[in-house]
């Protein structure tokens, strides 16, 4: 199980129309959807509203069972819905996600990583 975790800035004017895209696809476009994400393998999607200084930011994290080849179908499936949301995506956060493609290329994991901090409460100890 792979996840991700995407920021967008919300365009401004648009944190209304932000709301009614999340209130559609758990509503009049539920099963749509749901059947993509299905396809798409995400097991798991979550959108959060954060309210900063500098503005309205979108953030979505996604679970999925291989993250690289659902996100390579949101951004090249041709799907109505996938269409929709890419559309949507668009409007909202001014981001043109087929622009991506150069991201779908399979780069070799990284030899290269260095985890600077961690931290997890230990079992068993509460406030």
């Amino acid at each position: 199980m792979s996840g991700i975790t995407l920021t967008f800035p919300i365009a401004a004017g648009k944190v209304e129309s932000w709301r009614r895209f999340c209130q559609e696809m758990s509503g009049a476009r539920r099963q749509a959807y749901e059947a993509s994400r299905r396809r798409l393998g995400i097991t798991r999607e979550r959108l959060a509203l954060v309210e900063t200084a500098f503005g309205s930011a979108a953030v979505t994290t996604l679970e999925a069972h291989d993250m690289g080849q659902a996100l390579e179908q949101i951004i090249a499936s041709d799907l109505p819905f996938d269409r929709w949301h890419r559309k949507q995506v668009e409007e909202l956060y001014g981001v043109n996600l087929t622009s991506y493609e150069i991201f779908l290329q399979q780069a070799p994991p990284s030899e290269s990583q260095e985890l600077l901090f961690e931290w997890t409460l230990p079992s068993g100890v509460s406030d």
